[in-house]
């Protein structure tokens, strides 16, 4: 007993000295000057938070409560992420940008196919207003202290003092479902598609032809090999937002929570996890990824 309480102890330490590396490596910003630089993409993104009001969001085995919190009608977009790199950059905070780096390598992991995006997706600026891919959680956690500290010297500041980080995945799931306690997807409705017949989100359309039963199994398969992707990741501003003006609640990039579940579903994902209560894929939680990104939540006090 004694010794599992010192492997604890030690463990707790550990994770308290590489919290602490990391927040005394983004100390050595001048945020003050750095906001002079980053001014814009700081109003852009305070303009983009909309209310998240009380409201409860219920699963197969649990009810959520969230609320009066703010969250960003966006997903987190290569310029944005780049910004907070190139920031790291310029204060030489060299082993911070060896960890929070976009890894671009996962491209061609998924697939020889993705060689193009590999090079291009992150830096080309006509990705800039596309999701961020490719990172871990602690970067998207670093991006967010970074951001809340550039924030806390705008003197102008809608919502002084606040805070930005990830949400919670009870906050994800309440802002997902727009407000209806219910609701199978970000949209009214329990198709995937619209009156049109047109797809409302960005996801992996596998197509009815692809479909089998296996006569050995009995099992109702998809044809993977056969799938058509209708497309990659699309910018974060593409189809209807939801009922709270939030765009990309499904599909496109799934998104990180503080809890360390993705939620959301994404471009390589099957309609399936378009549904806001869907489990969590199989290995898209292993980031860093082409398929997770993360959306920003703001805490006012």
């Amino acid at each position: 007993m004694i010794k599992h309480k010192i492997s604890l102890v030690l463990l707790i330490c550990l994770f308290s000295i590489a919290g602490y590396s990391q927040n005394s490596g983004l100390n050595k910003i001048d945020y003050q000057k750095s906001l002079s630089a980053h001014l814009e993409l700081v109003k852009t993104l305070e303009s983009q938070m909309k209310l998240i009001p009380q409201s409860t969001f219920s699963t197969l085995d649990k009810t959520h409560r969230a609320g009066d919190f703010y969250m960003s009608i966006y997903e987190t977009t290569n310029e944005a992420y780049n910004a907070f790199l190139k920031d790291l950059e310029n204060y030489k905070l060299n082993d911070l940008v060896s960890e929070f780096k976009i890894d671009n390598s996962q491209w061609k992991k998924l697939s020889e196919a993705y060689e193009t995006a590999s090079k291009f997706y992150d830096t080309d600026t006509k990705y800039s207003q596309y999701p961020v891919v490719n990172i871990t959680k602690e970067g998207a956690e670093a991006f967010c202290i970074w951001l809340t500290r550039l924030y806390a010297v705008y003197d102008q500041a809608k919502y002084p003092g606040a805070e930005f980080r990830l949400p919670t995945e009870s906050e994800w799931l309440v802002a997902a479902a727009g407000g209806s306690k219910n609701a199978i997807y970000p949209w009214d409705g329990k198709f995937l598609t619209d009156k049109k017949g047109e797809y409302r989100a960005n996801f992996r359309v596998a197509g009815e032809e692809n479909i089998r039963l296996n006569p050995e199994t009995g099992n109702v398969e998809i044809l993977d090999d056969n799938v058509v992707y209708s497309t990659t990741l699309q910018p974060t501003k593409c189809h209807e937002p939801n009922n709270y003006g939030l765009y990309q609640m499904a599909g496109n990039a799934a998104e990180l929570t503080v809890d360390g579940n993705v939620k959301g579903g994404s471009w390589h994902s099957f309609g399936h996890y378009m549904q806001i209560g869907a489990e969590q894929e199989l290995n898209i939680g292993n980031l860093p990824n082409p398929f997770t990104g993360f959306r920003l939540v703001l805490i006012t006090k």
